[in-house]
């Protein structure tokens, strides 16, 4: 009986921490910096819902929005359904530094956050 509770023990053990290892997988994420043009874009992601790859391809999307040079926080109208997501305009116009989330600004739930260099 003891050998049973011990084995029950071990392998409960082994599944916690398998489990615990593929959540960490999901979490928020600092990702590989890519180039776009002349700039270098370093990405992370925000929560669990993201991953780099899905955030790269709207970086790319939304670095290219027109956005004034004088504006700060300039709202973005084109990002995925459901999120708020504003820019920061670089010298040339564009949407260079940027974050788009779920929930409130306050609040943040999940989302992406981009800047150049």
């Amino acid at each position: 009986m003891n050998v049973k509770l011990a084995t029950l023990v071990v392998v409960s053990s082994a599944c916690l921490a398998a489990a615990s290892t593929a959540g960490a997988s999901r979490a928020a994420q600092v990702c590989p910096t890519f180039k776009q043009g002349k700039l270098t874009y370093h990405l992370e992601t925000l929560g669990t819902r993201w991953t780099c790859t899905s955030a790269k391809s709207w970086v790319a999307k939304l670095s290219g929005d027109s956005a004034r040079v004088v504006s700060r926080n300039v709202p973005l109208t084109n990002g995925p359904r459901g999120y708020h997501c504003f820019a920061i305009a670089g010298s040339h116009g564009h949407a260079t530094n940027g974050t788009c989330f779920a929930g409130t600004l306050k609040f943040p739930g999940t989302g992406f956050a981009w800047i150049s260099s």
